[in-house]
């Protein structure tokens, strides 16, 4: 009997530095996933991702045109199945609960190894939640659950 091929998770990347885009895209590519489109701001990730539907969205908390909570809710209205992971150079608590109450599923620093984006991504496609650990008391309730993998 054959093993079937696990279906490759679909991505989306918006980030305003393409180092940055061009880099996670490749790790991800790597690691066997999908990564289905990318946008530099919120205009051209909203023209986007209605057509391409992800299944997660990794998005910059700092883009030129809008801040990420602005773009999470407004991501969360065009493509309402996708689950936005929030990417970031910031470590403070508000910004966790700022993204989480805009909808965010998870919250990655950029300071982390690339592996912790990985973990996000397949924790939240599966329906998990991944945040920074020690910032579970910032999530609003009904947003808490296990940093990694659930059994």
């Amino acid at each position: 009997m054959k093993k079937e091929k696990q279906k490759k998770i679909r991505v989306f990347l918006i980030d305003d530095h393409p180092i940055v885009r061009e880099g996670v895209r490749t790790y991800l590519a790597s690691r066997d996933i999908e990564v289905v489109g990318d946008a530099a701001d919120a205009p051209e990730a909203f023209r986007k991702v209605q057509k391409l539907a992800p299944e997660v969205i990794v998005l910059d908390v700092n883009l030129p045109s809008m801040v990420g909570w602005e773009v999470a809710d407004n991501l969360r209205r065009l493509v309402p199945r996708s689950r936005i992971i929030a990417f970031s150079i910031h470590s403070s608590e508000e910004y966790v609960v700022r993204m989480a109450r805009s909808g965010a599923r998870g919250y990655v620093m950029k300071s982390q190894p690339t592996s912790e984006l990985f973990d996000a991504i397949v924790q939240v496609s599966r329906g998990g939640l991944y945040f920074p650990a020690g910032m579970d008391q910032a999530v609003p309730a009904g947003k808490k659950s296990p940093r990694k993998k659930t059994r």
